[in-house]
């Protein structure tokens, strides 16, 4: 096993809504899921941080913004882990691209993505998103946001 992962049993907290994903995050595990330890991981992403010093995400940086957009601490909506990301990344507004990133990160760490997932859950998938955050092909959002001007 790499050291990268655990191993964990987990089940996915509710179902999605039409629009959010496609794909639909199982309800219950079938076995034991390989989940990525977000907290170990390193960055492989662009830089969250627009300072000029590197500042590794952890636990800590996701848990303050969180803390400004969580309302109950046992739970975190989808939309609540999009609006921390976007408070992370200090993003005022973001295109389907940073969508993708986030329905991806909620796969890589949850399976799918769902309505709300465990508050410790929705946490580590805003740092896996941060950590593996590319940023968005500048030339097809600026084109979209031409065609639709």
């Amino acid at each position: 096993m790499a050291p990268s992962a655990l191993l964990r049993t987990t089940t996915t907290e509710g179902t999605l809504q039409s629009g959010i994903s496609r794909r639909h995050a199982p309800e219950e595990p079938s076995d034991t899921e390989l989940v990525p330890d977000v907290w170990q991981m390193p960055s492989r992403g662009i830089e969250w941080c627009d300072c000029g010093q590197h500042h590794a995400v952890d636990r800590k940086i996701v848990l303050d913004f969180a803390e400004a957009v969580v309302e109950d601490r046992e739970w975190m909506t989808h939309d609540e882990v999009i609006d921390t990301a976007m408070d992370l990344w200090n993003y005022v507004s973001v295109c389907e691209f940073f969508l993708m990133g986030i329905r991806r990160s909620a796969s890589a760490v949850n399976g799918g993505p769902a309505v709300k997932y465990r508050f410790e859950r929705g946490l580590e998938i805003v740092a896996f998103f941060s950590k593996t955050w590319q940023g968005c092909p500048e030339e097809i959002c600026a084109s979209v946001r031409d065609r639709d001007s």
